[in-house]
């Protein structure tokens, strides 16, 4: 069982569904909130043109590697998704269970979005190159609420669908990711050349 199920005991659809889109909110908030740190930092760093291009070339690569850490998993992806940093999100998690009131709830939403995730880096990326807090954070909200109908039904869902499916859209999202890495590559390569 889930933490957030912890929360779902005893309750309705409605408030199951009310709870969850909440708990998603918070989620949301925490991928906004680092999309400004990131685009704080991009702001601090000034980019030249070239600079951009060699960035865009740079961060092409290292999605293009974390698609392929996510495609064959294992000890690539410990390495891109650390380990630590999820056990310390996980034990403030539990935590927060121990009291199931609402605060508590929203807190568990926002750490989920700190876990580590490889797409949820490509999007900071993203906010890093755009050099702008307020870009950035719009970048990572935009991102957020393009994931909630998807987070919202994944559960419904994903408990119809057959294991092979699923492993079948994982990988297929992977790939999506490494060519996506590579033409970002490829942009910042024809920025220079």
């Amino acid at each position: 069982m889930s933490l957030q199920a912890l929360f779902f005991k005893g309750k309705s659809k409605s408030k199951i569904l009310m709870l969850s889109t909440l708990y998603n909110l918070a989620r949301i908030f925490a991928y906004v909130a680092l999309g400004a740190l990131f685009g704080a930092f991009g702001a601090a760093i000034s980019f030249g043109v070239q600079a951009r291009g060699v960035i865009f070339f740079i961060v092409g690569l290292v999605i293009a590697f974390i698609g392929i850490a996510l495609l064959f998993r294992g000890e690539l992806l410990k390495f891109v998704e650390s380990e630590k940093a999820l056990k310390f999100i996980v034990k403030m998690a539990k935590t927060s269970v121990q009291k199931r009131n609402l605060a508590n709830f929203l807190l568990l939403g926002f750490l989920n979005g700190l876990l580590p995730c490889g797409v949820v880096y490509y999007f900071l990326a993203l906010g890093v190159l755009s050099a702008n807090v307020a870009d950035a954070s719009l970048i990572m909200l935009i991102f957020g609420l393009c994931t909630l109908p998807a987070m919202l039904l994944a559960s419904f869902v994903f408990g119809l669908l057959r294991e092979k499916f699923k492993e079948i859209m994982f990988k297929l999202s992977a790939c999506i990711m490494i060519l996506n890495g590579l033409y970002l590559s490829f942009l910042g390569y024809r920025a220079n050349a």
